[in-house]
């Protein structure tokens, strides 16, 4: 993993000078985050991309993670920029930092917004009962 990378597109002309490789990982990083893939899904500002809790019905979901976490690495490590943006919350769990209140507010502004509504009102006068349904493909 520490050795350079040395790319060539196949009926292409031309010697990897870091131009390739850069290519490279931008197609790589363009194509994780296809929908097809059911790996991540954007967040409520349309602009960053979180993991898909369904990801699961991928059946190698996890092999694929573990690519990708490898390949973020290798960019990494041959200084190439990525078209990936997550995030601040999912950062912060690769860092091993802790997880705030706030950090929802990046993923879902709403639920954020009215979570924060709940613990700064009495939410006794809305005599309201809180359900969750998750659809799953579907079905709830």
């Amino acid at each position: 993993m520490k050795g350079r990378l040395h790319i060539s597109f196949t009926g292409e002309r031309g010697s990897d000078a870091g131009g390739l490789t850069r290519d490279f990982f931008i197609e790589l990083s363009r194509e994780m985050f296809n929908p097809n893939y059911s790996l991540f899904i954007l967040s409520s500002s349309g602009s960053t991309y979180l993991p898909n809790p369904k990801s699961y019905v991928e059946v190698d979901h996890l092999r694929y993670f573990k690519f990708i976490g490898r390949i973020l690495g290798k960019a990494l490590f041959e200084e190439c920029l990525l078209e990936c943006y997550f995030v601040k919350s999912f950062y912060k769990i690769m860092l091993g930092e802790t997880l705030k209140f706030s950090d929802i507010e990046d993923f879902d502004k709403d639920l954020y917004d009215n979570m924060k509504w709940c613990l700064n009102n009495d939410v006794e006068c809305l005599m309201t009962t809180f359900v969750a349904v998750t659809d799953y493909f579907g079905k709830e």
